[in-house]
Order: structure tokens, then sequence, then C-alpha cells
């Protein structure tokens, strides 16, 4: 009410006002002056809308394992210094904090990349928003502890592949084509798996049966089946459950190469010099006598059954003639070689 004035802007809104200023004279008392006059004026003024908040925000650290945390931190700014509270959410996992700083977990939440939104409001309502990144990595696989049981047996069970004559075992006679030299290979075998599978139940041996590259698709792919329902029932005489075994026919097919039957023979560790050399001599017999096999894997760990050809074993003249066994010619070939081998 005097020459100042003081305007009160809490219940306005944002944008141009005006004050109108009005002034009176006195009572008109004195000499020349007219009592109730009056003149007015018009001051005009701006409110402005409050700016909003802005805010940064950072995850550190930004990489982290499975399970573990990560420290996020916000930084807001009021351009009128208005006060400020704070917010966040996160894709997968948690985050707790309602201040400047907060705690993601990765507790239960997938491996991949998270984004974790930072909100800061003032006290006029105003808000904003930005994101923090960050990745979990993926699960690192705990190696199994194996015992030194586990070890060995794993170790052992890596055998020979089992071999067969030509033709055998032949469709009248399933039951037979085991040499005796294989079976004592099937027998090890067995005792140790049995023994392996008191540790790992749930393993099994996948035997996979083949054919020299004689004969046609469906008689090979019948004469391998043979095998490895020979080799399957021979190791269930030997007390391995049938579901514990897995068969594999696949015929003709697969063949191992003469170039891969050769680098078998030079590497093979049962052989002299002399006695590699003289095989190599022969290498076509041995190509064919090579691939009728059945190889036999190990479910937990995948390894193979090596195919070294066994050519020291007293049956070897057996294995590896190209005729069918059973013939007077071969009876007098293997007991001409069983008195060399003595």
């Amino acid at each position: 009410n005097g020459p100042t004035a003081t305007v009160a802007t809490t219940t306005l809104a944002p944008g141009t006002h005006s004050v109108n200023g009005k002034v009176s004279e006195g009572k008109g008392d004195k000499i020349g002056l007219k009592p109730g006059q009056v003149a007015n004026c018009l001051a005009s003024f701006t409110i402005k809308a409050f700016d909003p908040p802005t805010i940064s925000c950072s995850a550190s650290p930004s990489a982290i394992n499975p399970n573990d945390s990560s420290t996020v931190t916000a930084s807001g700014v009021s351009p009128q210094n208005r006060p400020l509270t704070y917010s966040y959410t996160a894709t997968t996992g948690t985050i707790s904090g309602a201040g400047a700083t907060a705690t993601y977990s990765s507790q239960g939440a997938p491996s991949g990349p998270v984004v974790i939104t930072c909100n800061v409001t003032d006290d006029k309502g105003g808000t904003t928003a930005s994101a923090a990144n960050l990745t979990i990595a993926s699960a690192v696989a705990v190696p199994e502890q194996r015992s030194p049981e586990q070890i060995r047996l794993e170790a052992r069970l890596a055998l020979h592949s089992v071999f067969f004559p030509t033709a055998q075992p032949r469709a009248a006679h399933p039951e037979g084509g085991l040499l005796a030299s294989q079976q004592q290979t099937l027998k090890t075998l067995a005792d140790d798996f049995k023994g392996y599978l008191a540790i790992k139940p749930d393993a099994h041996l996948i035997l996979t049966g083949h054919a020299d590259v004689r004969g046609t698709e469906e008689y090979n792919q019948a004469l391998t089946e043979r095998r490895v329902n020979r080799t399957k029932q021979f190791l269930v005489e030997q007390g391995i459950a049938d579901d514990h075994l897995e068969t594999r026919a696949v015929g003709k097919e697969q063949q191992l190469s003469q170039d891969q039957v050769k680098d078998l023979v030079q590497t093979n560790p049962e052989l002299t010099d002399s006695e590699r050399q003289r095989i190599l001599h022969n290498l076509t017999t041995i190509v064919l006598a090579q691939n009728r096999r059945v190889d036999i894997t190990l479910s937990t760990t995948g390894q193979q059954s090596v195919k070294l050809y066994p050519f020291n074993a007293e049956d070897s003249i057996t294995l590896l003639d190209e005729k069918a066994t059973g013939s007077k010619r071969h009876a007098r070939a293997s007991t001409k070689h069983a008195h060399a081998k003595k």
C-alpha cells in the first residue's frame, strides 16, 4: 500500500502477468488541489517455468559374474536448486536404494546385458531419467571333480576296437564271429565298465559297427547290425545291463581310407619297425581287415576306442583272412600260425 509492493507467485502459472498500480491525491484541503483525483499505471512481469532436473548415472563394475553385485551412482542437478529424489529400475535382477547410490544384484538373473534406469524428480514434479548399462557374464562351468579311481577307469576304458573275421557273424549263426582275442578285449572292457558305473551310473557304451568295402550296401548293413548285436550280447553276458548299451550300424559307410590305415600302422606302438614294413607290403589286405570292426565310445567323455589292429593276437591270421572263415585252408593256416607263435 506504499510506493512499493510484493507479488506472491506461488499460485501463479508460468507466463506473463501484470500488476496495476493506482495513486490518488489527498483530501483537497490545500489551495489549488482537487480532491479525489486518481492516476493508474501497469507493470508486467514474467514467471518462467522451472527447468527439469538433469541426471547421469553409471554402474561399477559394468561387467559382473552371475550372482555378483554392482554399485549404481546417479548425479542429479536442479537448475533452480530444488530438492531431488531418486528411484531405480532394472530389466533383470534387483536393485535397491533411494539416494544418489543404489546396489544392483544379479542373483537369479540370466547372463547378458542389463539396463538400469535412474530417475530423478524435483519437488515441482519435474522428472528426468538416464540409463546405466552392465553385462552379466555367462556362467562358468565348474570342472567336474574326478576321483583318482574315475580317472584310472576312464583311461582303461580307452580300449582297442573289436575286430571280426570276414563275413562274420553269419546270418545263420549270429552268435558267432567273436574270436578269443576279441572276447578277452570285451571281458576287460566289461570289468572296467562295471566299476565305472558305480561312479557314473548314467554312463553307457555306444557300439558302432563297420564293414569292409566288399559286398552290397544291403548285405553290409545287415552284417554290421549282426556285429554290434553280437558285441552287445557278449557284454550283457559279462554283466552289463542292456540299457547301458547303444548300438549303431553304419554298413560300408565311414570307411577308413588307405592313408588312415597306413598312419595307424606306422604309429602302432605294439609293432617293431620290421613288422611295420612287412605289414605295409600287404596294405590292401590290412585296409579291408581294419574296416571289419566295432568301435566303442564312452558316453560321458566321448572318448572312442583305439582302432589299432591286433596284429600280435594268436588268432590274427583268422582276422586278416580276406575270405570267409571256416574253410579247411583257413584252418590249416591258423594251425600253422599257432605253431609259428610258439
